[in-house]
């Protein structure tokens, strides 16, 4: 009787073995899907950490930032004087663009719309038509969408 039992008895011992390492290899299988998203996680993380702030990793000073605005703007040919006179139409509108973090998120596209129609007109006056259009152009490309780079 027991020779009889004693191949049944192997095959279920056999595949309790088995079964035994399915589940193993299940949980290794589980474990390692988890260590490598985790992997991925830490090496994300890692990297958003890694990149500069905004504005390529270099914070400019106010006299290194105007120094970069005159030479961008005679770089459109403007000369001295016409530089100076398009950053003082620029720093006065600064209040104005500052004031609209305030508006809500519907009022500003109008409000920035009119201020920018504001700045366009005096350019206008200050400068010459195609000097103005030229400015004007540079300084529609400097923030395509009218702030942070087109908004999310």
């Amino acid at each position: 009787m027991q020779s009889f039992f004693l191949p049944i008895l192997r095959k279920l011992y056999f595949f309790q073995i088995l079964k035994s390492l399915l589940l193993i290899s299940k949980f290794l299988k589980m474990k390692k899907i988890i260590l490598t998203a985790m992997l991925f996680t830490v090496g994300f993380v890692i990297n958003a950490n890694a990149q500069p702030p905004e504005g390529g990793g270099q914070r400019m000073s106010p006299e290194q930032r105007l120094a970069a605005q005159k030479e961008r703007f005679k770089t459109l040919g403007l000369n001295d004087v016409q530089v100076d006179s398009v950053i003082a139409i620029n720093n006065d509108m600064r209040p104005k663009l500052m004031a609209l973090r305030d508006a809500s998120e519907s009022d500003r596209p109008t409000l920035m719309k009119a201020i920018n129609e504001e700045r366009n007109k005096r350019l206008e006056n200050a400068l010459s038509a195609d000097l103005a259009k030229k400015v004007i152009e540079a300084l529609s490309q400097q923030r395509p969408g009218g702030g942070r780079g087109g908004q999310n």
